[in-house]
């Protein structure tokens, strides 16, 4: 056995070797650090810092939230929550930005750096309402149309909590609750001036603001800070870093009081201004990259909604963490970059993540087509998607007449008051049903069918094409169109009205729309590598990789739309959803018709494609043009002699709207 002996002058430079990332890579017997089991990234370790943040009722709320919402319908197994995701980005982010460190040493980046957008990761999600994005999405959406008429169900509810922030996401909740998770430690940002450098101020009992940061050795001081001495300058979470994991968490500079991070970004008269690390904008690309969508939000939430689903890959692939570096580059979106917004498109150019090329490139590609696949199979499946309708239906029901305990709230309104909104979570249907009003029974039998799984049923499809203007046209009409037009062709048949028919329009892609979201990222080559060991301000440019170079890896489409309907109401033999599926196909029909049937050879351009109605050829899709023989065989005789007048007017509207824009 070899004894090796340090002389004392070296002892000091290996304590510091051993312990100056005590916060990011502590040993699991270090005090005050844990370790939790990941069935993704098998183990993550907290420090004392992040700790105390999960131990919070706001983190811990999370653990009631699923992340697929109602997805555990069609896959058993997809009982995750949002907790699991959120410690998943909170380890992935850390892992990130710490290798880029390591990489690029003279970039600057510090532990504290590291310590807050770990915690952005971990917080990341904190506004998420009940079951995943039906609170902020369906279920607003659906109010919406109810709004009328029900004006007197609220006047229980504060007048200063009647109207909610335009454009209000989960995201600006999420900012929210980070102030109250803070504020049950006893503790507030100060964004003044004077107080941005300094410790968080104390407002009451809980942590010490002057120790609430890095513990660990500093070699300067030769002291060892193990949270029962103040921290010095550089191992305290001061306002500032706490304003920086703010910023991290909304994609870049916070609104002002009382709007929303949407209409702060919308608004001419609203300068917005980073204040966590104006010379870092890197670090903002890690938890929400507005350039290309690569972030480890996505990184963790593709392979773990794909692993518990068993539709993707059993394992987390790191090949992008660790090929990942800073470099300078043209920025693809100067319209929402916050470096870039009012600057010439010369001085687009600014620090961002890169990758290595060409080794990254297919692995980027995959990442992307994940996106597609989860919407595909997992959060647009149409079980899941009816299941999250009935949720949406049932919260609308109750809303009225609900109110959060401890609140006068009703379930919509719960987000303006942290308080209150701490206690809603997926548990809020149980509490529905458990809840002694009669008011509240249309919503509790909807929750028994719920229970049953007796979903709305999906009756029709219809895939919309980018390059054929009738298919353009339907997809230019809202829902309400589509409903009214259904109705139409039912003729009264079994009394069916709008409130028993959805129309849903889904939107699948690879994160950019019908763009390559590969071409958004910028690359550095092998032979460029080196340069990355440069200051900052002399790294080397990464540059857009052309498609032609990874042409094997691309699809012929990135951007894939359709339009379903669903029936809400029980039909046990099918003969409703068949009758409703025969009048969609037939409404379908007669869009298609009126490009087919125009008087006098008329051209007509919708979203630059042409179509001649007079010639025998589509010229979007040189296919031939139908005649009456070859006419759908769904299309009752009873249909085709209402096409002429009401499928005239409809055209002509779809056309007005398409002009219009």
């Amino acid at each position: 056995m070899t004894i090796t002996i340090i002389p004392d002058e070296q002892k000091p430079q290996k304590m510091q070797r051993d312990c100056q990332q005590f916060n990011i890579r502590a040993p699991i017997d270090e005090p005050g650090t844990i370790r939790t089991n990941d069935d993704v990234h098998t183990t993550i370790r907290l420090c004392p810092a992040t700790k105390t943040i999960i131990d919070t009722p706001q983190m811990q709320r999370l653990r009631g939230l699923k992340q697929l919402g109602t997805a555990e319908l069609v896959y058993t197994t997809a009982t995750h929550t949002r907790f699991e995701h959120s410690l998943g980005v909170g380890h992935l982010a850390e892992k990130k930005v710490k290798g880029i460190a390591e990489r690029q040493p003279r970039l600057g980046i510090t532990e504290k750096d590291v310590l807050c957008v770990k915690i952005a990761g971990l917080l990341h999600d904190l506004g998420h309402g009940p079951f995943s994005h039906v609170y902020d999405g369906l279920f607003r959406n659906e109010l919406k149309k109810k709004s009328s008429g029900n004006d007197e169900l609220y006047n229980d509810v504060p007048p200063d909590c009647r109207k909610m922030m335009d454009g209000w996401k989960h995201e600006d909740a999420s900012l929210s609750m980070l102030d109250a998770l803070l504020k049950h430690l006893g503790l507030e940002i100060d964004d003044s001036e004077d107080g941005l450098d300094k410790p968080l101020l104390q407002i009451g009992d809980g942590i010490d603001a002057t120790k609430f940061g890095i513990y660990g050795y500093k070699q300067e001081e030769d002291v060892w800070y193990d949270g029962t001495q103040n921290l010095p300058q550089d191992f305290v979470l001061t306002s500032r870093d706490w304003i920086f994991v703010k910023e991290l968490i909304a994609g870049g500079p916070l609104p002002p009081k009382g709007m929303s991070i949407k209409a702060a970004k919308k608004s001419p008269s609203v300068k917005l201004q980073i204040v966590g690390r104006q010379n870092k904008e890197y670090l903002y690309d890690l938890v929400s990259n507005i350039h290309s969508g690569l972030d480890v939000d996505k990184m963790d939430y593709f392979s773990r909604d794909g692993c518990r689903t068993a539709t993707g890959e059993s394992a987390f692939n790191d090949f992008l963490l660790e090929n990942a570096y800073v470099a300078k580059g043209n920025c693809d979106s100067p319209e929402e970059c916050w470096k870039c917004s009012g600057k010439p498109r010369n001085e687009h150019y600014h620090l961002m993540i890169c990758y290595q090329s060409p080794k990254t490139i297919n692995t980027a590609m995959s990442f992307f087509r994940q996106r597609f696949n989860n919407y595909k199979n997992i959060y647009e499946h149409h079980k899941s998607k009816a299941a999250s309708y009935m949720i949406s239906d049932i919260l609308a029901l109750a809303d009225p007449y609900y109110r959060l305990p401890g609140s006068k709230l009703p379930i919509s309104l719960a987000m303006t008051n942290p308080d209150a909104y701490v206690k809603l979570k997926d548990s809020i249907i149980d509490t529905i049903e458990l809840t002694d009003d009669e008011n509240l029974q249309p919503a509790k039998e909807l929750i028994e069918r719920y229970r049953s799984r007796k979903l709305y049923k999906r009756v029709a499809e219809q895939s919309i094409s980018s390059n054929v203007a009738w298919s353009q046209a339907l997809w230019q009409m809202d829902q309400k169109e589509i409903v009214e037009g259904i109705l139409e062709l039912s003729d009264g048949y079994m009394n069916l009205s709008s409130s028993d028919i959805i129309v849903d329009k889904m939107e699948m892609h690879f994160g950019m729309k019908e763009e390559n979201p590969v071409s958004h990222m910028r690359f550095l080559t092998k032979a460029s590598l080196i340069q990355t060991r440069n200051k900052p301000e002399d790294l080397p440019i990464a540059m857009k990789v052309d498609e032609s170079d990874y042409e094997c890896d691309t699809s012929k489409s990135y951007f894939q739309k359709s339009i379903r309907v669903f029936y809400k109401q029980l039909d046990g033999d099918g003969i409703v959803s068949k009758h409703l599926k025969d009048c969609f196909e037939g409404l379908v029909e007669r869009v298609e018709s009126e490009y087919y049937q125009l008087p006098n050879d008329e051209t007509v351009s919708l979203s630059g494609s042409i179509v001649d109605m007079g010639a025998n050829i589509n010229v979007c899709t040189q296919s031939p043009v139908k005649s009456d023989a070859e006419e759908s065989p769904f299309v009752s005789n009873t249909k085709k002699r209402r096409m002429n007048g009401f499928g005239e007017s409809l055209f002509q509207s779809a056309v007005g709207r398409m002009d219009e824009r």
